[in-house]
């Protein structure tokens, strides 16, 4: 019955050239061919911060707009800031812009996705895990380059981006309340919470609860020849002043890796897309 078969599916709602559909919803149509096939459907839309005007959303017309607006306009909302989805978003009624007369513009940007709210997908996983009799797929609506404000959130290109000046790290931190001082994000360190943190604490937990650091091991396997070091030459040298993406380094390794006899029948590329792009 696959009901142990759970999908997630990340709706940033972009592809490398642009919307994934400007005039349309890719969650919708995502959607009907899941629900065609006979999985449950959970989407995550919206995130917790939005649950205040939903509860003074007697009428309905706030509930009518989310379900109205386009990919192409939630794609302006999240890059164009909280004036501009004051006005063009909330704007389209006088009620909305009276629901959210006491809100600031950077209140509203905090209107965050379900796909970044922990306790929403939390809620959609325990819906996942507990559904019988099918598969599950989750629709996760979230803003491609989350958390980087004006260097990459909201933007296409920003799956390039490799380099964040000093303002933009600031600003990174002070979100996401990593506590480094000025200087230290001077060295770009490599930031650890400390042990007695909530997360770190966590994080343990659920190792522990999945049988500890080190995975179990098979005694009985087949012995593989190691390819010499050399077959990887051309990505052991340096690129000199010409940059390389990882993507390109990783295509280049994978290839070495098939193309050897040994090893190269036991490797099975699976792409859902892009292979060509990629140069595979």
């Amino acid at each position: 019955k696959l009901d142990n078969l759970i999908f997630v599916i990340n709706c940033n709602l972009q592809r490398l050239d642009g919307p994934v559909r400007g005039n349309g919803k890719i969650v919708q149509e995502l959607e009907g061919i899941f629900k065609g096939a006979g999985w449950h459907v959970i989407k995550v839309l919206w995130g917790r911060h939005w649950d205040p005007l939903l509860e003074r959303d007697t009428h309905g017309l706030l509930q009518q707009r989310m379900n109205e607006v386009v990919d192409g306009e939630l794609q302006n909302y999240k890059a164009m800031g909280g004036a501009y989805t004051r006005e063009h978003f909330f704007g389209k009624h006088p009620e909305l812009l009276e629901m959210v007369a006491d809100y600031t513009d950077e209140d509203i940007m905090k209107l965050n996705r379900g796909g970044h709210d922990p306790y929403k997908v939390y809620a959609a996983y325990h819906e996942a895990v507990n559904t019988r009799g099918k598969p599950t797929v989750i629709l996760a609506q979230t803003v491609k380059g989350y958390g980087m404000g004006k260097s990459g959130e909201a933007k296409n290109p920003t799956h390039s981006l490799k380099k964040l000046d000093m303002d933009e790290m600031e600003s990174f931190c002070q979100r996401f309340n990593i506590p480094l001082t000025s200087e230290q994000i001077k060295s770009v360190p490599y930031y650890r919470p400390a042990s007695d943190t909530p997360e770190m604490k966590y994080m343990r937990e659920r190792r522990a609860a999945l049988g500890g650091a080190v995975p179990s091991r098979r005694n009985d396997f087949e012995s593989l020849k190691v390819p010499a070091l050399e077959s990887m030459g051309g990505q052991l040298k340096s690129s000199g002043k010409r940059e390389i993406s990882t993507t390109m380094s990783f295509v280049r390794t994978l290839t070495t890796l098939v193309k050897d006899k040994e090893i190269g029948k036991r490797v099975v590329p699976i792409v859902p897309d892009e292979a060509r792009t990629f140069g595979m």
